[in-house]
């Protein structure tokens, strides 16, 4: 490198510094050794130990159903109670990850089932049908990186990040999908730090952790007496509720109104149209469904059961896809029924998972029906 100017030899090193980073990166957290390791709370953790579950339990003898979705699929959806609900003639898995959205989805499902074979059914649960913007751009969730750092490959890096608007964040998300260790590492100082508590945390959760979430029961509280005077936007909260559920509640039942620029149509289209397309040569079905919305919703908000326009409808010309009318759990947005603003209690699960079982036994039912398929 004697001949080379100062900037020439400065570029070449640095090159060679970043070769040796990502070849480090790539020995430790591309090979699948971490995976085992990481904090099953965090968020890739969550996603890893759902991924985990399904490709070591061997597929059942009877059709699988996958219901995805977020928090409010993982705390309202007790899968053991919907396989007794139709008498063990399907078995249901229940996908639901705190804090994941479509774009998680899509690069979960793609991991989770790569023949698009193994599920009958695969229901998905949308927080609500109308493609009205609310709250942020979904487009700018750069979190969604966390859940996927140990799924995205290098040949997912500018597609991904090109799906984020703002260009400081796509810039960043890229750099962490090529740089796994980037995003990994809270969760390795965490590890190095006690790793005699991780070890076996980690170990016992990914052997034992389906069974600690199938003897779940669901959260106790209720909004029981919970009251909205619509026209002055005032909520009447019961005793005992605190602030931060007192603020979650707020966001739900009175959302503020954003400007609608078509960015969740866009989005929607994007990556639940992504997962459309994952499964157009696939006999599995695509079931959608709108969630109850909140333990209150606004009274001229009710009719709205099913858009006329918009990504929903486009999905239900799909072949092999059905939506669930937007009203089909809608006498579930009652405040006895919610333990918060956003997730049904013990008392709401029941009633939404038996429903929820007998709409897909029957869908699946009637193809049965209709095609000699096996039920």
């Amino acid at each position: 490198m004697s001949g080379l100017s100062g900037a020439a030899r400065g570029a070449i090193w640095t090159l060679l510094a970043l070769a040796a980073f990502f070849a480090t990166d790539s020995l430790l957290f591309r090979s699948g050794w971490y995976d085992a390791y990481l904090e099953p709370d965090s968020s890739a953790g969550s996603l890893e130990s759902e991924l985990h579950w399904l490709k070591v339990t061997p597929k059942a003898r009877v059709p699988e159903v996958l219901v995805v979705g977020d928090s409010r699929v993982a705390e309202g959806f007790p899968a053991a109670l919907a396989d007794s609900t139709v008498e063990r003639r399907l078995h249901f898995w229940n996908f639901g990850v705190a804090g994941t959205t479509p774009r998680v989805w899509y690069y979960a499902l793609r991991a989770a089932d790569p023949t698009r074979r193994r599920f009958a059914a695969i229901v998905i649960a949308m927080d609500n049908y109308s493609d009205a913007d609310s709250f942020g751009l979904s487009e700018d969730r750069i979190s969604d990186e966390n859940y996927l750092v140990m799924r995205l490959g290098l040949g997912d890096c500018i597609d991904f990040a090109s799906s984020i608007n703002s260009m400081t964040l796509r810039h960043r998300a890229l750099f962490g999908c090529l740089f796994r260790g980037v995003l990994l590492r809270n969760d390795v100082q965490a590890f190095l730090a006690h790793p005699e508590k991780r070890i076996p945390h980690a170990a016992d959760w990914w052997k034992n952790g389906l069974a600690y979430i199938s003897g779940y029961g669901g959260k106790p509280e209720s909004l029981r007496a919970l009251t909205v005077d619509w026209r002055n936007r005032a909520i009447r909260f019961p005793a005992g509720v605190d602030d931060a559920i007192r603020d979650q509640v707020k966001r739900f039942v009175l959302p503020e109104s954003v400007p609608n620029t078509g960015a969740l149509a866009r989005y929607r289209q994007r990556w639940l149209g992504g997962i459309l397309d994952l499964y157009k040569n696939s006999p599995t079905r695509l079931i959608f469904l709108q969630l109850p919305r909140a333990p209150l919703v606004d009274p001229e908000a009710r009719p709205v059961t099913r858009p006329t326009t918009g990504f929903i409808d486009s999905a239900a010309r799909r072949p092999r896809t059905e939506v669930l009318p937007g009203g089909t759990f809608m006498d579930l947005e009652r405040p006895e029924y919610f333990a918060d603003g956003l997730h049904l209690n013990r008392d709401g699960r029941p009633i939404f998972t038996v429903r929820l079982a007998q709409r897909v036994d029957s869908i699946l039912g009637f193809q049965a029906g209709k095609s000699g398929a096996a039920r």
